[in-house]
């Protein structure tokens, strides 16, 4: 789904507005405008603290942890605020803003963070394991889920369950760097001849024509969970975010609410 140019453009008018100075970039791994702010510039997030801007237009499709949060980390890593403009429709405009601000806000960037620990959003990389093959799992991609489960005074341990079924354990988040092919039940891989191969306990149990043909049988590859804490700096302020829609003016939501930006 293509980038809408008024979704873009946008953007880049806030950021003039605003005194920033425009950088447009054709790398795909840096985002597509860069603004750097001048000496009469206005801060996106803190007025009195304008620092370089990475604006970050979206599709509807995009506006979602898997699409959200690694764009973000990776503004944050490079010291810049970033802007995320989304779509203005009728009928998704306001809708897709909350999105993103549910998504980056408190708690921030994981799906829950209660007393019986955090529950993570799956992101866009799957998992590998240490045979070369990837983790999957007997269950709809959307019915995975990556929770922290308390141990006593222990580290609490990681979890992927399907409803009330765990799928795998790990004793910590950190276990995720280099997870072992015995962690999980099922893992596939693609063979000499092109096709998918689903393996458990060293054999092979299915062959398919592809990924959609694994899915559609029911063995989903298993997405990595987003971790804030592998993701960003120690100490990021997570906070260093907003979004705006074309139709909106100049107006743009923060983590302090919603304010003008000129």
């Amino acid at each position: 789904m293509p980038v809408y140019p008024s979704v873009r453009d946008h953007g880049v008018e806030l950021c003039e507005r605003a005194g920033y100075e425009i950088e447009p970039t054709d790398d795909r791994r840096r985002p597509p405008v860069l603004a750097a702010p001048t000496r009469d510039a206005v801060g996106l997030v803190d007025p009195e603290d304008p620092r370089p801007v990475a604006v970050e237009p979206l599709t509807e499709a995009d506006v979602g942890p898997a699409g959200l949060v690694p764009r973000f980390a990776d503004a944050v890593r490079e010291g810049r605020d970033c802007l995320f403009v989304v779509p203005s429709t009728e009928s998704t405009g306001t809708t897709l803003t909350q999105v993103v601000a549910t998504v980056l806000g408190e708690p921030a960037c994981v799906a829950d963070d209660g007393p019986d620990g955090r529950h993570f959003y799956k992101g866009p990389d799957r998992v590998p394991l240490s045979d070369g093959s990837y983790a999957c799992a007997r269950a709809a991609t959307a019915d995975l889920q990556w929770r922290e489960v308390p141990v006593g005074d222990e580290r609490p341990r990681l979890e992927l369950g399907v409803g009330t079924e765990v799928v795998a354990v790990f004793e910590s988040i950190d276990d995720l760097a280099a997870p072992q092919r015995h962690a999980f039940q099922h893992a596939y891989r693609r063979a000499d001849d092109g096709r998918f191969e689903v393996t458990a306990q060293g054999e092979v149990v299915e062959r398919f024509s592809g990924p959609t043909a694994m899915r559609h049988e029911g063995y989903a590859p298993v997405p990595m969970p987003l971790v804030p804490e592998h993701l960003f700096p120690e100490a990021a302020d997570l906070e260093r975010w907003a979004v705006c829609q074309p139709d909106g003016g100049q107006q743009v939501l923060t983590a302090a609410g919603l304010h003008a930006w000129s």
